[in-house]
C-alpha cells in the first residue's frame, strides 16, 4: 500500500497597502493570507482562502534577495512582479524558512511583455 502525504507549509498573512491592492488581480487582492511552501513541516494545508507561495533566492550584485510567488505556473508570455504587499508569519519556523525575521514581498502581480 503506497501512501501520500499531502503537502503541508506554514499559514502567512499578507499586508497590503493603506492606499489599496496592486497586483492587478493577482492573489493578494483576492485572499488574506497564503500557505508558505518552503516551510519544513509546517501544519497548514493550502486552500483557497490560502493559496500555496514558495519562496524564491536570487543573488544580485553579489546579495541575496527573496521573495515569495505563487506556486502555480504564470500565464505564458507574463512575468512576475512585486505588487505592493508582503507576507509574514510571527510563527518561529518562518524564520528558519526564510533565514530572518521580517517580511518578504510577495510578487503576485504578473504582466505581458
Amino acid at each position: 500500500m503506497t501512501t501520500t502525504k499531502t503537502p503541508t507549509g506554514l499559514h502567512c498573512n499578507i499586508y497590503n497597502s493603506d492606499l489599496g491592492n496592486c497586483s492587478a488581480g493577482g492573489i493578494s487582492s483576492r485572499v488574506k493570507s497564503v500557505t508558505l511552501m518552503d516551510a519544513t513541516y509546517g501544519p497548514s494545508t493550502p486552500s483557497d482562502d490560502a493559496p500555496a507561495v514558495r519562496l524564491v533566492r536570487r543573488r544580485i550584485g553579489g546579495e541575496e534577495y527573496i521573495h515569495a510567488e505563487p506556486v502555480e505556473p504564470c500565464p505564458s508570455g507574463a512575468c512576475r512582479m512585486a505588487g505592493g504587499t508582503f507576507i509574514y508569519s510571527c510563527d518561529s519556523r518562518y524564520r528558519e524558512a526564510v533565514g530572518h525575521s521580517y517580511p518578504v514581498s510577495l510578487h503576485d502581480r504578473h504582466e505581458f511583455s
